[in-house]
């Protein structure tokens, strides 16, 4: 077992700190010990008091789980003071293991987290034996001297903190300007950019968060590229699906992707238990052309393979309805994209099956009540994907996700309609009147 020790401060109200750092590391399958270097008084609105212990608590700590157990990566976080920094750092010289330093300055409610001298002393004293280090915007600027201006002055930033003696830089996007989140890591090798949608939501933790996910990642064995990669995926789902634990910024949610990864088994059911009931009782003529599907994604899906649906689709073979292949996660593209849109636009929007179009099985579904959106394809613009230009054109006009969206097609393209909703059975409940009354044989 893969055995992470994080060097941390402790967060009261259970956001950040080594409290965030357990259970990230723990979400990953390896086990956390911990070195305590303050107890602080904070909330998610605002830090009260700070108590740093001596440096010789710490390194006693640090001494008693490296006697006893084999280490397989390091976490440094809070330090707080000169002192601690360079009392870890000797003993973190004999250790040998990974290393990531994430340079806690600040905490996320704005208040500072150190005394003076100490992002001189990380640069010097905790750098030169860092595997990665992790610095936000605010931390960057700091400790390399350079104000953030342009993509000009990243890479300069990024590569005078490389000059310090890590393996790996870490720019942290979140903090910068823009609709994405645009992470940089700076290697001997070169610069590789990270880019993911931009979640429009304040969190408390995030930073302790995803230097844990990379740590844990070094000690199980990836190398500073992948751990940095799977720690990116792993914090959008924790900030996705952050906890609004107080009245002040949401608590990031380490355990966001174990959770999401316990749900893919009950979405194939709840998807292949939906296509049974599609091949018993829904007419064969609403059958599109190019098939049919249903898909269904975990929340907030990152990709296809967070998405369900059935591999090759749903045909017309004579007058029955029979899937092409099984169902699984990655089985759809085509709805899938239509999902994404979806999603994006409302979390709890996840699940999309199409028909056939036909006016009149559009009157039967605005007969049943059902919000009705639609797109024209002449407007689509080059250079874009169809299903998700076309699903956000018709919940921007429509004002929220409707329940269907269809389009008449266009050159090459089949008109269609899309059944949307939370999941297989409320999607197969907007469509309930068109159901056949009995199983056919």
């Amino acid at each position: 077992m893969a055995i992470i020790l994080t060097v941390a401060g402790s967060d009261s109200v259970g956001g950040a700190g080594v409290e965030a750092d357990i259970k990230a590391i723990s979400s990953m399958g390896a086990h956390a010990a911990v070195a305590l270097t303050a107890v602080t008084a904070q909330n998610t609105s605002r830090l009260r008091e700070i108590f740093p212990l001596p440096p010789e608590q710490v390194t006693a700590q640090i001494t008693a789980v490296a006697e006893d157990v084999c280490i397989s990566a390091v976490k440094t976080g809070m330090l707080f003071s000169p002192r601690t920094v360079r009392a870890v750092a000797s003993l973190l010289t004999e250790l040998k293991v990974p290393l990531v330093v994430d340079p806690v300055l600040f905490a996320g409610v704005g208040a500072s987290l150190h005394t003076e001298g100490l992002a001189g002393s990380l640069a010097k004293d905790l750098f030169p034996l860092a595997t990665v280090v992790t610095p936000n915007r605010e931390e960057a600027e700091l400790l390399s001297g350079i104000k953030v201006t342009n993509e000009v002055s990243l890479e300069e930033i990024g590569n005078a903190l490389l000059d310090l003696g890590p393996r790996a830089v870490l720019l942290k996007g979140g903090h910068l300007e823009g609709n994405v989140a645009r992470d940089l890591l700076f290697t001997a090798e070169g610069v590789l950019e990270m880019v993911s949608p931009r979640l429009d939501r304040k969190v408390h933790g995030a930073g302790c968060t995803l230097s844990s996910f990379i740590a844990t990642g070094l000690g199980l064995g990836m190398d500073p590229r992948e751990a940095v990669q799977e720690a990116k995926r792993r914090i959008y789902d924790s900030i996705a699906m952050a906890l609004p634990v107080g009245k002040g910024l949401l608590a990031i949610n380490p355990m966001a992707t174990l959770y999401k990864e316990a749900m893919r088994a009950r979405v194939i059911e709840e998807v292949r238990s939906a296509v049974e009931t599609i091949e018993r009782r829904l007419p064969p003529q609403l059958v599109p052309e190019v098939g049919m599907n249903l898909a269904f994604a975990l929340p907030y899906p990152q990709g296809y393979r967070e998405i369900c649906g059935v591999q090759g689709r749903l045909v017309r073979v004579g007058d029955s309805i029979r899937r092409a292949g099984d169902v699984r996660f990655g089985g759809s593209r085509h709805i899938a994209r239509v999902v994404m849109a979806a999603a994006a636009a409302d979390p709890e929007m996840r699940c999309v099956m199409n028909l056939r179009y036909s006016e009149e099985t559009l009157a039967d579904l605005v007969s049943f009540g059902l919000e009705i959106g639609s797109f024209d394809r002449a407007e689509e613009p080059e250079s874009v994907s169809s299903m998700e230009w076309g699903t956000s054109q018709a919940i921007l006009g429509y004002g929220h996700v409707p329940d269907v969206i269809f389009d008449r097609g266009g050159v090459g393209k089949e008109p269609m309609v899309r059944v949307l909703g939370r999941d297989p059975e409320e999607v197969l409940g907007k469509i309930a009147g068109l159901m056949q009354g009995e199983d056919r044989p």
